[in-house]
This record gives structure tokens, sequence and C-alpha cells, in this order.
């Protein structure tokens, strides 16, 4: 079955409007705030309460003619994200579930575009596979699978950082004006 959608936010914020499922005006304020940050259309709607998690992800198989499997319901392997650029897929809160050969199975947060699959499947070499799953299978199997690392600093050093900017500041005035005590006052050391 072929649909007639393509795989944009538009057209889902469209379908989502048509069939009474989320505010109209409140879709395309949600549509316009996430071309502008970066928060994905989707995880933006379930965030806001819109639409429950479940029931986009049911919009989006229906429309679409794609497969459901969330991420919790596969066991994959960890070799699958050799490769791919992580931070591509924190971004997009895309999921790989399984790599045979060039073929590239990948679990959405309900939708992306075709844009971000087609840069995906350019920059990993590969045909990527798209089936829907829930923006918060998706986000949580990111946050255990692909943590975000912290730079810290390495042991004994101090980091450079806002929390301590004005105690280095403090310091440095401290320094200077413990000038030499035999100076006559008015006097810079």
């Amino acid at each position: 079955m072929k649909n007639s959608h393509r795989l944009d936010y538009a057209s889902l914020a469209e379908v989502l409007g048509q069939r009474g499922l989320v505010d109209p005006q409140r879709l395309k304020l949600t549509l316009q705030a996430s071309q502008r940050g970066p928060i994905p259309f989707t995880e933006a709607l379930v965030a806001d309460g819109l639409i429950g998690d479940w029931d986009l992800s049911r919009v989006v198989c229906e429309v679409y003619g794609l497969p459901f499997l969330p991420v919790d319901f596969y066991t994959l392997s960890r070799d699958v994200l050799a490769g791919l650029d992580h931070d591509f897929l924190r971004q997009h809160r895309l999921a790989p579930l399984s790599r045979h050969k060039r073929v590239l199975t990948v679990c959405m947060p309900a939708l992306v575009p075709a844009e971000v699959l087609g840069l995906l499947a350019s920059t990993a070499d590969v045909h990527v596979m798209p089936v829907v799953g829930t923006v918060n299978s998706n986000n949580k199997w990111l946050a255990e699978n692909l943590p975000i690392e912290s730079a810290l600093p390495a042991a004994g050093e101090q980091a450079l950082d806002w929390k301590n900017i004005f105690d280095e500041g403090d310091a440095n005035v401290l320094l200077n004006l413990d000038g030499d005590p035999n100076a006559p006052p008015g006097q810079a050391p």
C-alpha cells in the first residue's frame, strides 16, 4: 500500500488536525517552535500533552503504512552503532535497531522527516529502513545507550566555567591588593 503523504512534520500536523486529534492552532505553534528550536515536532507534541505517545505512533503507522516496533521491544547488538554519528542520532532521537550488510533498520520517535533519514543514509553509506517507535522509548534508549559525555576536567584540574569565574576574579583582586606593604598609599604595587 503506497501512502500519499511525505515523511515530514507539516504533513503529520495536517493529518492530526484533520482527524481532530490536536487543535490546529496548537499544531501550528508547535510546528513553528520545533523548526526554530532543538526539540523535534513529535517530541514537543508528546511533552506538551497535545497527544499521547502511543496514539501519535499509531497515527503515524496508519498514515504512512510503516511497521510499529518500539526499541524497548527489541534486543539489539551494540555493534550496530559502529560507524554512525552518535550526535546525529541523539539530535533526531533515532535508535538504530539492526544492520544487515548495507541495510540499517532505525526506530523513529514516531516520525522524522525524510531528509533526516536521507542524510543518515548518505553519511553512513547505508539504506535506511525506518520503523515507528515512541518518543519516550527512543529517548530512554538513547539516555541508556548513547549518553552525552560531559567534559569533566582531568583529576587535579580546575574547570574554568561560570561556577568559579567569580571566585577566580576575587582571588586575583585580592592578590593585587596584597602588594608591597612598604609602598606609599595610593600607588599601585
